[in-house]
């Protein structure tokens, strides 16, 4: 079977295409528009293509995205490619640095026509599967916009009006945040009686501490600030408590959107038992990552990997150097971390090794990832067996190897 090898550049608006066949000569090279007319004419040269029994291999520097599964949806076999390989690939082909996407797209055929054999061909997950990936990852984002905006309010509190900082606590909760709006000068403070006062702390159940307490926690004295000061930044915050308000609506109502959505799905009764497996986020995040695609994950050690939950080594001669691991999964280290953190107290062996580690002089955020390594090599189990987590099985398993190494 004849086959060609497609390098893709892709683009917001235009993707630059190159085709090759097995000798290296090209056969065509496109400049595709992100329009339902250009791509549709790329769909069918590629269907023409197809139709004569040609093989279609492509390249591209991204795992996913809309051009991706176009090429999937056209039965393209599509190979993901780290852009750190391309540009030093490219550095084979031309030693000086001009380059151009048509270039681009030509470095990305000839390293699949060339390189074929050292890269893995994309899977796609299910579309259930690929629902809850594009749903987690945007609650991430939504999660990282409240943070980011949870920061600004405290540091402009923090310069003209930090008591409801130091009363409050916590500036997401209603409470806080009507406060603010209403109250938002100490001058506005100060005029604050005891009715008023008394009305918002009812309204907004502020039982724990004595609303008469509570108010003159808040009307104690602060560092004299100037009223222009007070101005401006009694304006931002206003701006901001409004932002903080909608972002922290959208990241609850996410959030059980995200458990709803995780609870539809055959992997929650195969996870119910790991911890934190019942509610949150944690683990309806690291299985929209590990996805459902056959054969994706080679070895529990390709999963580790994967996680940056294992260093990377190199060694020359008598040299040796351990580093942290940068490249790899942001969102599932991120992910595993929790689950290792968590299990801590829902798991005897987890506290255990933990704590080991910390004996060891590993700081907590090695001991978490050392316990996250661990965590993997069970989940990548439960992932390609299809079976359940059990606690007492792994204790007798752990018991079983302490006994063999003493024998």
């Amino acid at each position: 079977m004849n086959r060609y090898y497609l390098g893709v550049d892709w683009g917001d608006t235009m993707h630059a295409v190159w085709v090759c066949d097995d000798t290296g000569e090209k056969v065509k090279k496109l400049e595709v528009k992100q329009t339902p007319e250009g791509m549709s004419e790329f769909g069918r040269w590629l269907h023409e293509r197809t139709a004569k029994g040609i093989e279609l291999w492509a390249g591209i520097e991204k795992p996913e995205g809309q051009i991706v599964d176009f090429l999937l949806d056209h039965e393209v076999v599509v190979y993901p490619i780290n852009p750190k390989a391309v540009d030093r690939y490219r550095d084979r082909i031309r030693t000086s640095r001009s380059k151009c996407d048509m270039f681009d797209a030509y470095v990305l055929s000839e390293f699949v026509r060339t390189d074929y054999a050292h890269l893995h061909a994309l899977k796609p997950s299910s579309e259930q599967a690929q629902e809850l990936k594009i749903l987690t990852r945007d609650y991430q984002r939504l999660v990282r916009q409240q943070t980011r905006l949870i920061n600004q309010l405290k540091a402009t509190l923090k310069e003209y009006y930090p008591r409801p900082l130091e009363v409050f606590g916590d500036v997401t909760t209603k409470a806080a945040l009507d406060f603010l709006k209403t109250y938002s000068t100490p001058e506005s403070l100060r005029k604050l009686t005891r009715k008023q006062w008394q009305q918002f702390a009812k309204t907004h159940a502020l039982n724990k501490v004595p609303p008469e307490e509570f108010r003159e926690l808040l009307r104690k004295p602060q560092l004299p600030i100037p009223a222009h000061v007070v101005r401006a930044k009694s304006r931002l915050v206003g701006v901001l408590v409004e932002q903080l308000k909608v972002t922290v609506g959208a990241v609850d109502k996410y959030r059980e959107v995200v458990e709803d959505f995780f609870a539809s799905m055959p992997a929650a009764k195969l996870t119910e038992t790991l911890p934190g497996g019942k509610s949150g986020t944690t683990v309806p995040t690291l299985w929209a990552e590990l996805g459902d695609a056959e054969d994706r994950w080679k070895s529990f050690k390709h999963l580790q990997a994967q996680a940056g939950a294992v260093p990377v080594t190199e060694q020359s001669g008598r040299s040796q150097f351990i580093h942290f691991r940068f490249a790899c999964n942001k969102r599932m280290r991120y992910a595993v971390d929790w689950l290792a953190f968590i299990s801590l107290r829902q798991s005897e062996w987890a506290k255990a090794y933990y704590q080991t580690q910390r004996n060891r002089g590993h700081s907590h955020h090695q001991a978490l990832r050392a316990l996250g390594a661990k965590w993997l090599k069970i989940i990548f189990v439960m992932w390609r067996d299809n079976a359940q987590y059990d606690e007492n099985y792994h204790l007798a398993n752990i018991a079983r190897d302490h006994l063999r190494q003493v024998a």
